[in-house]
């Protein structure tokens, strides 16, 4: 589907939400619960949870100056971000030693991983999160909830919602690079029907991503464009009945450097010529019933994503890739039967569709569906005051390779004394073999239509507990030990007879993990927070270390605020040794087994509120101007300064 049609969709679906809640603009607000979606598929308690669940709040996004997914996500220990340039340059997560394949990526729920990619990941760096009001991180397998993908874990991202009388919020923000960014949203909303709608832009010079030790690394800069158009409204009909639309149209062009370059034509350099354009549209329209201790939403959405890249103005490469699915999402409160208390029940059907077209410069052009159905149950009920169980049941069926059952169990045991939780998990997940990986050919590639999905299986233990301290609340402390064992990985394997590879379930993988994390209310000024992570993700097959997998990354947070018109954030990561495919400084490969060095980032942000409405903000990243690579062979990005007017 092209960007024209996709805008069209999106302004018809914007007029639709316009009208659909407009009766509620002059009302007064309602309170609103803040709750967590991600780990039942219904609202939830967070602390009756087994998961690890960080929630990355709008007023964190603010006070940090982060403008995109990536810069929210970046500081999250256990979480490799590897971003190859600048902002809107292709962005892989890495949860918990995983795959970046393995983690899943959804927006309100829906399903945002693109078929149309190679391994059928997620782009993290492409978006832009002004209408974003919070971010779920739910670490460990959830494909018992979610299906495919959800090994390492979930990363839903939760849009803004109306709610009070009708007003506007805005940013504008200019800073180093030639960096321009603007915000533009109007919100609203009471018990009858809410609506938010949002524009957002940014545009930026960027830096040079070639390091400067190579040869060849020039003085382009390569720069970035982005626009989203966001929009989400309810109305509710009487009777119980409710309806919702939703509508996100984002779109990027952003410019990147060469391994094609050089006096030899085969190193790292510059290259002015080279860029891509890359668009993805969400469009969803849920109809929600409520009868008593039963909620019913039936949901049909569609996900269309796109990948242009150029060189010398010319198109080399294309791929779309189209998601059609119909939810029936069900959340059932019974009254407590004998000795269970609040219990809740989650339980649904999908039926999915997924087209990929894609016609690259070294691959035969592709074209295929395929269809997927799946039915799921989850619940959770408290034993007792200290004892809360939970688990979930999935099966997806897939046209090409049959049916994957995954499953979870968990439970989270209180100590009152020592005001603490227990918890244990243990679930299994999977990642179907995406279209590509199983029927893209070339002279050198031969497909494989009878690949199985990858399996995997974690187990996990954690403490969380309450530490007295003299003065303030005491400091919130835990640790998360987990070891995830994953088989039938997708690996190409060269035939050196024949000169073709043909990708095969023949990898394995162990990962142990450990992760640390406390935070500490000192005064009500003033909160301190550090995290750790320890990560050993090996191949199961031969022990070496997986690539660009850090086995150490550290993070520590301070947040001041001295009065009540004023914040500042101080924010340190550092991420530890890890291997990657390295280039000497001529540009040439040198080592697809090579050690890339540590490096510390230090971050600084900052607000004061002029008027109850007019904030001014400034952010500062990389304070020290540190030189790194993140990946191997790209430019960090270098120290930048941030300023801007908000509008609250």
């Amino acid at each position: 589907m092209d960007t024209r049609t996709r805008i069209t969709r999106c302004g018809a679906l914007f007029g639709a939400i316009t009208a659909l809640a407009a009766p509620a603009w002059a009302q007064e607000p309602t309170s609103e619960e803040v709750i967590i979606v991600t780990s039942l598929r219904t609202e939830t308690e967070q602390d009756r949870q087994p998961a690890r669940v960080d929630i990355i709040e709008r007023e964190e996004i603010e006070l940090s100056g982060a403008a995109s997914l990536a810069d929210a996500l970046r500081a999250l220990p256990g979480l490799s971000l590897v971003q190859s340039g600048p902002t809107g340059s292709q962005t892989s997560v890495f949860l918990r030693g995983t795959n970046s394949k393995h983690a899943l990526a959804l927006f309100d729920g829906l399903r945002l991983n693109d078929p149309s990619s190679a391994s059928g990941g997620f782009d993290f760096g492409a978006d832009l999160i002004g209408d974003v009001e919070r971010v779920e991180l739910v670490r460990g397998p959830l494909s018992s909830l979610y299906g495919s993908d959800a090994i390492g874990g979930v990363i839903n991202i939760l849009p803004r919602r109306g709610s009070g009388p009708a007003r506007a919020y805005g940013e504008l923000a200019l800073g180093d690079f030639e960096t321009t960014r603007l915000l533009l949203g109007l919100s609203g909303g009471n018990e009858r029907g809410d609506l938010n709608l949002s524009l957002e832009s940014l545009r930026t010079d960027g830096f040079n991503v070639t390091p400067e030790r190579m040869a060849f690394a020039g003085s382009e800069d390569d720069g970035a464009e982005f626009i989203t158009l966001s929009a989400n409204g309810a109305r509710a009909l009487g009777g119980g009945w409710s309806v919702d639309v939703l509508a996100r149209l984002r779109a990027s062009e952003v410019e990147f450097d060469t391994f094609s370059g050089g006096a030899s034509g085969f190193q790292r350099a510059d290259d002015p010529d080279l860029r891509t354009k890359s668009g993805q549209s969400v469009l969803a329209l849920g109809v929600t019933r409520e009868a008593g201790a039963l909620r019913s939403r039936l949901r049909v959405t569609q996900v269309d994503s796109e990948l242009e890249a150029f060189n010398a103005g010319g198109l080399t490469d294309n791929y779309e890739g189209e998601r059609r699915i119909v939810q029936l999402l069900n959340s059932w409160r019974p009254a407590a039967p004998g000795v269970l208390a609040d219990p809740v029940i989650s339980f649904g059907a999908e039926f999915q569709n997924e087209d990929i077209l894609t016609d690259t410069a070294f691959n035969a052009p592709l074209s295929v569906d395929e269809h997927a159905s799946a039915v799921f149950a989850a619940g959770q009920a408290r034993l007792s005051d200290q004892l809360d169980l939970s688990g979930s049941l999935r099966l997806d069926a897939y046209d090409a390779f049959g049916s994957s059952l995954t499953g979870h169990i968990g439970a989270v045991y209180r100590l009152p004394v020592l005001d603490a939780r227990l918890t244990a998990s243990y679930g299994t997940a999977f990642k179907a073999p995406s279209l590509s990986e199983r029927f893209a050919s070339s002279a050198s590639t031969l497909p494989n239509p009878d690949l199985e999905p990858e399996q995997s299986r974690t187990f996990e233990l954690g403490l969380d507990a309450r530490l007295p301290v003299a003065g303030g609340e005491g400091v919130q402390a835990g640790v998360r030990v987990f070891r995830t064992e994953i088989d039938d990985l997708i690996e190409n394997v060269f035939d050196f007879t024949s000169s073709t590879g043909t990708n095969r379930n023949i990898g394995e993988a162990e990962i142990d993990g450990v992760e640390l994390f406390a935070s500490w209310t000192v005064t009500a000024q003033l909160t301190l927070s550090a995290d750790y992570a320890y990560i050993d993700a090996v191949n199961a097959l031969t022990g070496d270390r997986l690539l660009r997998r850090p086995e150490h990354s550290w993070a520590a947070r301070a947040e001041w605020r001295p009065t009540d018109r004023t914040a500042l954030r101080l924010a340190w990561r550092s991420i530890g040794e890890r291997r990657d495919v390295l280039y000497d400084d001529a540009g040439f490969f040198d080592t697809a087994d090579g050690v890339l060095g540590s490096h510390d980032i230090v971050d600084l942000g900052g607000s004061i509120d002029a008027t109850e409405r007019l904030q001014l903000f400034a952010s500062l990243s990389n304070l020290f101007d540190q030189t790194y690579e993140q990946p191997a062979a790209f430019a960090g990005a270098p120290r930048a300064l941030m300023v801007g007017l908000r509008l609250r």
